[in-house]
């Protein structure tokens, strides 16, 4: 296991990676090598050729015959040993291609053809070619033109090129032999250089092992290198902290579901066991089964709410946008309550945008306008009054909805947890209607779902504002059209 785990690590890779890498190089560089060496020499032998064929002009003459003949002192060795290192590989042929003279191992590698010969003539130009013999052994030959007299003679010239062709091979041999011993050296020195390399990431992983559903306040320290490692630590940072805010919002959610039921499931329970050892009629048994199935009423809201809740922050609860009115939306939601602001004597005021055009789902933004509208008339005492505006920004293309009241107002320390689940402001009233402390969850979830923001300010006696904004679907003029107390007018007002 130890052993697949090495082989498949990311250090094995980068070393095994850098070990081809340097394998490819010097195997390409080999050849590249091998073909410079070769030039070289050949250009070595060729230089030779030529100094060759300057001495050839200077020894070969014609004579007033028209004959070729060798012209040098046969009593002066150097002379001597000049003219016969030039005869050793030799040949040479008239205009129509027929030898006039040429060596015995020149013979043995093959004259060359009248139609070569008539070309190197025309061209006037010397060139070099190759030409093995039966032995295996292979010449470097040039051919070149010899004017004299008027006359022109197609000369060639031979060296030995297999003593070169050997040093060739022979660094090729040893060159390509000890290339397997230094790419291992290389891949040792890559297993060294990815371990160095690697280092810093391992550190990372030890730190990355420490953190844990119970320890996600723990955060990775960046390296200050500004590199692709630091970017990874922070994309990390950011997911650790995303996950310990939902590792918090599901604590406190289990906390809250668990206190939220134990209550009415304790209660109803009390009742039961109440009436089974207590009732001695039929009333009084019936009495506990209706106050039981209040509490059972209210366990079903908490519920119900609670999976709507879930299902909206889970994205499982898909929004049906289109255009709205709010300003249209405003007027049908506070048409609905007038009966309970009537009950409990509050004036509704609505200051509205002739127009105010939004994109969202009616269903949704309906269920905002009820929970922070509702609230406004249960936490506003008699004679008091609860007033909606629905106004455009035109600069910054929003609709802006505020809900003001001039209720009881909220502490600043309850302010902070106003949105939170289960959260309800202590009120100082006995007997008032308790909610479920979910409604305002679900007004800040609507408002995050359509783009937009809220804010909510308050002073204790004096009263609570809402300021909802969405973005603008159209900006028109911004014509207010107040209305009076509900309980005087139901109809929408109209200037015609």
């Amino acid at each position: 296991m130890q052993r697949s785990f090495i082989f498949k690590g990311l250090r094995f890779r980068l070393a095994l990676s850098y070990a081809l890498f340097i394998a490819v190089l010097l195997t390409g560089f080999g050849f590249v090598l091998r073909g410079v060496l070769r030039g070289v020499i050949a250009t070595t032998v060729q230089g030779l050729l030529d100094e060759e064929w300057a001495a050839c002009k200077g020894f070969l003459r014609i004579n007033p015959k028209g004959q070729l003949q060798w012209n040098y002192d046969p009593g002066d060795k150097e002379e001597t040993a000049i003219v016969e290192r030039l005869r050793l590989i030799y040949m040479i042929a008239d205009e129509k291609g027929e030898v006039l003279e040429s060596s015995e191992m020149y013979r043995e590698i093959g004259f060359q053809s009248p139609a070569v010969i008539t070309k190197v003539l025309a061209d006037g130009k010397p060139s070099y070619t190759y030409h093995p013999n039966l032995r295996g052994q292979v010449f470097m030959v040039r051919q070149g033109t010899l004017s004299e007299r008027g006359r022109r003679y197609f000369v060639a010239l031979g060296r030995n090129f297999t003593p070169s062709e050997h040093v060739i091979e022979e660094f090729s041999v040893d060159y390509f032999t000890a290339l397997p011993f230094i790419i291992l050296v290389a891949a040792a020195i890559g297993w060294l250089l990815a371990r160095r390399a690697m280092q810093p990431v391992t550190e990372v992983a030890a730190q990355v092992a420490k953190v844990s559903g119970s320890n996600l306040s723990l955060r990775v320290p960046l390296r200050g290198s500004r590199d692709e490692l630091d970017h990874m630590i922070a994309t990390f940072n950011g997911m650790v902290e995303r996950l310990e805010k939902s590792f918090l919002q599901m604590r406190q959610f289990s906390t809250d579901v668990s206190h939220e039921l134990r209550t009415p499931i304790t209660v109803v329970r009390g009742q039961l066991e109440v009436a089974l050892m207590t009732a001695k009629s039929e009333e009084d048994l019936r009495v506990a089964i209706e106050a039981a199935l209040v509490d059972i009423d209210r366990l079903s809201q908490i519920v119900r709410a609670l999976l709507n809740l879930a299902k909206a922050e889970g994205g499982q609860l898909p929004l049906q946008m289109q255009e709205l009115d709010l300003a249209s939306l405003v007027d049908e939601v506070m048409s609905e309550l007038e009966i309970p602001a009537l009950d409990r004597q509050v004036t509704l005021k609505r200051v509205l945008a002739r127009t105010a055009l939004i994109s969202g789902d009616r269903i949704q933004i309906e269920r905002l306008l009820y929970n922070l509208i509702d609230n406004g008339i249960k936490y506003t005492r008699e004679d008091g009054f609860v007033e909606v505006r629905v106004s455009t920004d035109e600069t910054a293309r929003e609709i802006v909805l505020e809900i003001r009241d001039n209720g009881e107002g909220i502490a600043p320390e309850h302010l902070l947890h106003l949105f939170d689940r289960f959260y309800r402001v202590p009120v100082r009233e006995s007997g008032r209607e308790k909610g479920l402390g979910l409604g305002l969850s679900f007004v800040a979830w609507i408002v995050k779902a359509h783009s937009g923001e809220i804010q909510v300010s308050s002073e204790v006696g004096a009263g609570t504002t809402f300021r909802v904004t969405f973005p603008s679907k159209a900006s028109e003029t911004n014509n207010l059209v107040e209305y009076g107390n509900q309980r005087e007018t139901t109809g929408r007002y109209s200037n015609s």
